[in-house]
């Protein structure tokens, strides 16, 4: 069965897991207060279809959450929501050590609207301000920002903060650290823009090992052994950057080495309670986006009631 966001958000609703929000919302602090509340109360996840301002354009949905208690990682995994914490952990652990290769596909739902140039505007999703002195609408919050190394072309997809700065541009916090970090500095030794794609709404898998310190493994092929079968790649508009082709929604641009392109990224209101310092950081400049019809944009509340401590634990090698 192929899986992606919809049949996520299916199967949370099968199983009373979901709140559909049809009351109009502002994206301006209250859709994140209401996912704080929801999140620190562990309840459903939630589909937002009714944003302010967001009436009119291509992309009028928000799903948040999905992926806060264990009952969510059973059911990511096919198990029953009372499968007890350890079993989840066990088979995450046997899953891993079997990992399961991509495969490569010529089209998919991601590709029906396809928009390039002068007409990219991603302040047509409806992104959230998620913290009251932010400096910015954080567009980045939970889904896949894939980069791939130049020399040996293994891919990084992972969880990486970006605020928006313009209808075609993105501050990023990146460092050399990170996985896309250790990229960009090959990059910036070339003297090359880097490929970038973020994407947006997918299998919860996405998110989950995007999360994830893995070793040996790429999270491709970690999406492909929690979901026991491959990962259905199609390549970009832009470049040679492969997304998943029942993606919701991809924004594919590059980052300049130039640091002369820099500009402000922050304040950004921190799990731990206090806001970044702004800087001047790296920028996604915007070159394409392509999403499905109706598409749904995934967001969340970054650092709060993401996974539960005993999978942290677990991925951290603690006891």
């Amino acid at each position: 069965m192929s899986r992606d966001l919809r049949t996520w958000i299916e199967k949370l609703e099968a199983e009373e897991e979901l709140k559909r929000i049809k009351a109009q919302v502002d994206w301006d602090g209250e859709i994140a207060e209401i996912q704080r509340r929801a999140l620190e109360e562990r309840g459903p996840a939630l589909l937002f279809d009714n944003i302010k301002g967001y009436e009119n354009t291509w992309c009028r949905k928000l799903f948040m959450g999905g992926l806060i208690k264990s009952s969510y990682m059973a059911l990511m995994l096919g198990l029953s929501k009372d499968t007890p914490r350890q079993d989840i952990l066990q088979l995450l652990r046997r899953r891993f050590k079997e990992p399961i290769e991509p495969e490569r596909v010529d089209t998919g739902p991601v590709k029906e609207n396809i928009i390039k140039g002068n007409d990219v505007d991603i302040f047509q999703l409806p992104v959230p301000k998620w913290h009251p002195l932010d400096g910015g609408r954080y567009i980045s919050s939970w889904l896949g920002v894939v980069t791939r190394d130049p020399d040996d072309g293994t891919y990084n997809v992972g969880q990486y903060r970006g605020m928006i700065i313009g209808k075609d541009k993105i501050s990023v916090f990146l460092v050399p650290a990170q996985g896309w970090g250790a990229h960009f500095s090959k990059y910036q030794r070339m003297g090359k823009p880097m490929p970038i794609a973020l994407v947006f709404g997918w299998d919860p898998s996405m998110g989950f090992t995007g999360a994830l310190p893995l070793s040996n493994i790429n999270e491709y092929q970690a999406m492909g052994a929690i979901m026991q079968e491959p990962v259905p790649l199609l390549k970009c508009e832009t470049s040679d950057l492969e997304v998943p082709a029942s993606a919701e929604i991809v924004v594919e641009g590059t980052i300049s080495p130039d640091p002369n392109t820099y500009e402000m990224e922050g304040p950004f209101g921190e799990a731990n309670g206090l806001y970044s310092r702004p800087e001047k950081r790296p920028v996604i400049k915007v070159d394409c986006i392509t999403f499905r019809n109706d598409p749904i944009y995934r967001g969340s509340l970054a650092g709060v009631g993401m996974v539960t401590e005993d999978i942290q634990t677990f991925f951290m090698g603690q006891p």
